[in-house]
């Protein structure tokens, strides 16, 4: 059966669930007929669950991705690109960080002083929704009238590495091996790099009944994404980008190397995904393989996450 029909299966018997709980509430009906609705009613709802969880298609393959030969600009674009960079500011061969942030720019303001310190131009593309960037070092071309979507592309291929929010930069410099930093992630699973170049940070979550921040491991947990709606985000902080920055220049030039705790981390994630591959959110995401990348979570957040 194709995900569609099982997507349709699972409309019909989520309906019919609804139906059977109707006529199980009638005190008209005799006790054990409603009895027997309402065990009815619960069957339906199981195999609407079994049936939705089959309608799954995976947004991507990890292991596949890990594999694949980066893509590369056609040579008319990227002279095009190249030039267009020049006419907005960009030196030739200077080393570039690209950065894409949409909540609050004055974050960056500790990471741009250490990536200018160790001789970075600081390139700021995408939405300029956050406020502008300010610092030594830093073009600013997120309002710039001359950006194009093919001088972002261009840029974002052409840095040493890229410092991101948005779920979808993140997957550009993934498909090009820009090594990424992508902050204010929300869960694992979805921000988790699947290349080794790749870390990231986590929002600190707050339940907003209680006021009460989960800890980073409780987003590991089923019942995190059962009630995502009831879940407020706090951005990563200054000091914690700032760290992150600091092991994206070491890993750029020295190599990656992951700390014990990133190890684990990585692990947890893996596990957690293989016991939650019923969990829509982990399926979509190829969650549930086994395999969730080789990246890590920015060690200055793995060292507190288990």
């Amino acid at each position: 059966m194709s995900p569609r029909l099982h997507v349709l299966a699972a409309s019909f018997w989520r309906e019919w669930h609804r139906e059977l709980r109707r006529q199980a509430g009638d005190e008209r009906l005799p006790y054990q007929v409603r009895t027997h609705l309402r065990r009815s009613a619960d069957r339906a709802l199981r195999r609407s669950a079994v049936e939705e969880q089959r309608g799954v298609v995976p947004r991507w393959n990890r292991r596949t991705i890990a594999g694949a030969a980066p893509i590369r600009l056609p040579p008319d674009d990227e002279q095009r690109g190249r030039r267009l960079a020049a006419e907005c500011g960009v030196v030739p061969g200077q080393p570039m960080v690209a950065v894409e942030i949409q909540r609050r720019a004055d974050r960056l303001s500790g990471a741009i002083d250490l990536l200018s310190a160790e001789g970075f131009r600081i390139v700021r593309i995408g939405d300029p929704v956050a406020g502008p960037l300010r610092g030594p070092g830093v073009l600013d071309l997120a309002s710039n009238p001359r950006r194009t979507p093919l001088l972002d592309t261009y840029l974002l291929l052409a840095s040493a590495f890229v410092v991101c929010s948005s779920a979808e930069l993140q997957q550009t410099a993934l498909m090009g091996h820009t090594p990424s930093l992508r902050i204010d992630a929300r869960d694992a699973f979805t921000a988790y790099p699947v290349r080794r170049d790749g870390v990231f940070t986590l929002s600190t979550v707050v339940d907003l009944d209680t006021g009460r921040a989960l800890a980073i491991r409780d987003l590991l947990a089923e019942g995190y994404f059962h009630n995502t709606r009831n879940y407020g985000y706090r951005p990563t902080n200054a000091a914690e980008i700032t760290e992150a920055a600091r092991e994206m220049v070491e890993g750029v030039r020295a190599g990656w190397r992951d700390s014990e705790a990133q190890i684990r981390f990585r692990r947890a994630v893996a596990d957690a995904g293989v016991a939650m591959g019923h969990v829509r959110h982990v399926a979509e995401w190829d969650g549930a393989s086994g395999f969730i990348g080789d990246g890590r979570l920015a060690r200055v957040q793995a060292d507190r996450a288990l």
